[in-house]
């Protein structure tokens, strides 16, 4: 078995287990951001169920059917962790950005995703997706440093799932930028797959920290 691929068996489990806690938790009283991040593992688990039909070649030779639908999925995932930002930064000064800067994330993934069908070239969606994340994540801490000087970091679930964000998106945009540029040619194909799996290693960080959110709600303060 392949690394790359028993990293996604591995991350699928983790995922399956956060989809677990998160129906565990499900008629506990908590912050409505929630409801986003439930419906972002679930498109994880979809997600995670089309890579391996993919390596499986259950899609035999369209391949192209396995990428629309993970290029898919993957814009869904960024619109819930957008909506989620907002939900966090609603009473902010920066929710009118965060807004803003979300609806030009999808606009521009789709943009992507169409230019990159159309033409035939390997360009990645969810780079743009990384970068309005990261700028997401930074004005959540700015508001945090400004506002919340008191909050119990280690107990507060959106803390959590903002640092979550935070190294997947710092982790996935150098690779997911620099993948295009490595030759298709067979003997570079495990070097792709390699980098490829340091991201889905800091998605996995991303789901762990989700569970670490959940488990939060225990504690009274869980905002």
């Amino acid at each position: 078995m392949r690394l790359s691929y028993f990293i996604v068996l591995f991350g699928t489990g983790i995922i399956i287990i956060a989809f677990i806690i998160a129906i565990a938790f499900i008629k506990k009283n908590k912050p409505l951001y929630f409801k986003y991040i439930i419906t972002f593992i679930i498109l994880g688990l979809l997600l995670s169920a089309n890579t391996i039909v993919n390596n499986n070649d259950i899609w035999f030779s369209n391949k192209k059917i396995s990428i629309l639908i993970e290029q898919s999925l993957l814009i869904f995932q960024s619109l819930m962790l957008g909506l989620f930002f907002i939900e966090v930064l609603n009473k902010s000064v920066f929710v009118r950005d965060t807004k803003l800067l979300l609806f030009a994330s999808i606009f521009i993934q789709i943009a992507l995703l169409i230019i990159g069908f159309s033409t035939n070239t390997e360009i990645k969606p969810i780079i743009s997706s990384n970068l309005f994340l990261l700028i997401f994540s930074f004005f959540y801490l700015k508001d945090l440093m400004k506002n919340r000087p008191t909050l119990i970091l280690i107990k507060s679930s959106v803390f959590w799932i903002v640092m979550g964000i935070f190294y997947f998106s710092t982790i996935s945009f150098p690779i997911n930028s620099l993948i295009p540029f490595i030759a298709k040619n067979h003997e570079y194909r495990n070097l792709r797959s390699q980098i490829f799996s340091i991201s889905n290693i800091s998605l996995i960080v991303l789901y762990l920290f989700i569970i670490k959110s959940y488990l939060c709600l225990k504690h009274p303060q869980n905002l």
